[in-house]
């Protein structure tokens, strides 16, 4: 657990928005593997007590926190870091909200359950190695959930009365409904062992203290909130606002323009409401030793930190 705490300021909430703000900059999903290297060597040469420019630092450490998974010390795939979370999502959000029939609702929750998988497998706590059984378990799990919520609830709404107008409205909450179940089981699933059979725990200056379930528990349940939370504003206020726009005159008579418009409220949900979201709670997640199991009572410290994951 290596980023110290001059690398990644969460002292306040908005410290921990821009942070995360900063993690999604597109441009830190494009670095070569040389300039990430040349990034961590830059670091390394700091904490030596080598001189190095404020501008050059802030750069280094930006790479390190978007490519660099903070457990393993390895490059997260590009389509799976932060970095690259708006063009991916643009695309799927707009799928999911403007799917229609069956095969387009199951199709648009499959893929999206797909890159989640993904995407939390790449971005979870690794202090625990997990079997390939276990990560498939998890995928079935957030497919089967969401697509049935998705194809339930459209069934559900076709039993409606004919001709209440609270119906479409209520169809296009749906994939909000899909995507919130389907984040539950995912994360549940995927990170069980963290809950299971506990995460590693570290003193202030990063050395493991020992290995802890609730610690594990409090941060499968922190990502849990957060990604409810960030897919709030992502799938709830473009609908609700095209659903206005939609019955205007403007789009009545460019109704081409409905997806563009459609796919630019997306990409803004996603760009505020992922940093205010996941600002939340803190990367570098503390706890009282007192607050955990009894095996860790007598350790040195009386607050350790853990990974939160993403």
């Amino acid at each position: 657990f290596s980023l110290s705490p001059a690398a990644m300021d969460e002292s306040s909430y908005w410290s921990r928005v821009q942070r995360i703000f900063n993690m999604m900059d597109i441009r830190t999903a494009f670095v070569t593997s040389a300039q990430v290297d040349a990034a961590l060597d830059l670091l390394e040469q700091h904490e030596q007590g080598g001189e190095i420019s404020a501008e050059k630092l802030d750069r280094a450490r930006k790479i390190k926190e978007a490519v660099i998974h903070p457990d393993t010390g390895e490059k997260i795939f590009l389509p799976l870091r932060l970095s690259f979370i708006i063009p991916c999502n643009l695309v799927l959000d707009t799928l999911m909200l403007s799917a229609r029939g069956f095969s387009q609702n199951v199709g648009a929750q499959w893929l999206n359950q797909t890159y989640n998988c993904l995407h939390y497998y790449a971005n979870r706590n690794a202090s625990n190695a997990e079997s390939m059984e276990k990560i498939f378990q998890a995928y079935l799990g957030a497919t089967a959930s969401s697509v049935g919520a998705a194809v339930g609830l459209n069934a559900l709404l076709d039993r409606a009365p004919q001709g209440r107008p609270w119906t479409r409205l209520a169809r296009k909450l749906i994939p909000f409904c899909a995507v919130a179940a389907a984040d539950v089981l995912n994360l549940g699933i995927t990170r069980r062992d963290e809950f299971l059979q506990g995460i590693k725990v570290y003193d202030e200056k990063g050395e493991e203290v020992g290995e802890s379930r609730r610690a594990g528990a409090m941060a499968v349940s922190a990502c849990i909130l957060a990604r409810v939370s960030a897919a709030a504003p992502v799938l709830l206020l473009p609908p609700l606002v095209m659903h206005r726009l939609e019955r205007t005159r403007f789009f009545l008579r460019h109704s081409y323009l409905k997806t563009p418009a459609l796919m630019g409220m997306i990409a803004l949900s996603i760009q505020a409401g992922v940093p205010l979201s996941f600002g939340i709670f803190k990367q570098k997640a503390s706890v009282d030793v007192a607050s955990l199991e009894p095996s860790l009572w007598n350790c040195r410290v009386s607050e350790v930190y853990y990974n939160k994951g993403l």
